[in-house]
């Protein structure tokens, strides 16, 4: 691509969730939505986040960033789950976004499908740049996740929208580069596509970050995730039985969501109790202390594109074992970590059993892994990629 913008950029992003005034706790998208706004603010743009309403609408500021929420007819505050992005509230996002005043930007920014199309209008109704970012696909697993007539038909919709997408826009970004090859496969311009990978923040995530931690006798593993099927914590639970047949250790969830209850519930049928502990949802903030204070970090999902945790915890000097699916074998490279097929327990199982066993090799890992993102994935760097994107809208 070519050089960054030289003029200071006034950027809309637009997604149905993202934060609030109430201060309520991130998903992975939004947190990194807000930490590549804050990026591109240190850059010199003006930048504002628009969402949806969790209950009235507001403007606030966080940071450098201006955040706007928006509602209509109290859409917003109805389809509001700070869990789950519910399909309602996709659908009547959209309709609020487009009676709110939103002139005066440069780029309108539609991150996912429905806040895209909705770039696009508001980029031609005030003369701005549309810019579309798909943050990952489930194409490839609908068919585990859903019943087949609505799999089949959210394979259609996506097979048809990303690529009519990339086509609309001046410039749609991938944060996989799995689904970008695909993307252009199903017929868009690959001149209007590019592949950006999520980032972490050095002086958050970093090695030895202080935990005040107590010390374990056990082997930590952690996991942030939401609780949702398509994050495969189901696979790990049924992996734990042989781990800790094998050794003194115990699994640590953090997160929440629909899936809650079934994994409880799978837990107290291994008789996991003491085993497997769910802490809860956790503000980002936490999450340096977390991972720091874990032993191995687990990212089990049926599919990912460019996952936080698995950027963070490499930062941090952590060994990860994680799935071999979408985007994380693109962070992860080889010497980087342990890759596993995906639905796998018994993988899961002896992979983590091999680390808990060998200090080694964790540590090479980790080291490894370290190098890898401490040069390429801060979040400064994949703002400066994000402006060459912008460079080459504008153009």
């Amino acid at each position: 691509m070519e050089g960054a913008c030289l003029n200071p950029l006034r950027i809309a992003h637009l997604y149905e969730l993202g934060p609030q005034p109430e201060g309520v706790l991130l998903g992975g998208i939004e947190v990194a939505l807000l930490e590549l706004s804050k990026s591109l603010t240190r850059l010199g743009h003006e930048v504002t986040i628009i969402n949806g309403a969790s209950n009235r609408a507001a403007e606030f500021q966080i940071d450098d960033v201006h955040v706007k929420t928006i509602d209509l007819a109290d859409t917003m505050r109805l389809t509001w789950d700070p869990t789950n992005l519910r399909f309602a509230r996709q659908i009547a996002f959209p309709f609020a976004a487009l009676a709110a005043d939103l002139p005066g930007f440069d780029i309108y920014h539609g991150h996912f499908y429905t806040s895209g199309v909705v770039a696009n209008v508001l980029a031609r109704k005030y003369g701005g740049v549309a810019v579309n970012t798909i943050h990952g696909s489930y194409y490839d697993i609908w068919r585990y996740i859903e019943p087949p007539i609505i799999s089949s038909m959210y394979r259609l919709t996506e097979r048809v929208l990303a690529p009519a997408l990339a086509r609309m826009s001046k410039m749609q970004i991938h944060t996989g580069g799995y689904f970008a090859r695909k993307v252009i496969k199903w017929g868009a311009p690959p001149e209007k596509v590019v592949t950006i990978h999520n980032g972490f923040d050095p002086r958050a995530f970093k090695p030895d970050v202080a935990t005040n931690d107590l010390i374990r006798e056990k082997t930590v593993l952690f996991t942030a995730r939401r609780l949702v099927e398509k994050n495969g914590l189901e696979y790990l639970i049924l992996a734990m039985p042989d781990i800790v047949a094998q050794h003194d250790a115990e699994l640590v969830i953090a997160g929440d969501g629909p899936h809650k209850q079934h994994l409880q519930n799978l837990v107290a049928h291994h008789n996991l109790q003491n085993d497997v502990s769910f802490i809860g949802a956790v503000p980002h903030s936490k999450l340096p202390q977390l991972i720091s204070a874990s032993d191995i970090v687990v990212i089990p999902s049926l599919m990912e594109a460019s996952s936080l945790l698995l950027i963070e915890s490499m930062a941090c000097k952590r060994p990860v074992v994680a799935t071999n699916v979408g985007g994380i074998p693109e962070i992860m490279t080889e010497g980087c970590g342990v890759l596993v097929s995906p639905r796998d327990a018994l993988a899961l199982s002896q992979a983590i059993n091999q680390l808990i066993a060998d200090h080694g090799l964790r540590d090479k890992l980790a080291n490894k892994a370290y190098l890898r993102v401490i040069g390429s994935l801060t979040w400064d760097k994949i703002a400066q990629q994000t402006e060459n994107a912008y460079a080459t809208a504008v153009a």
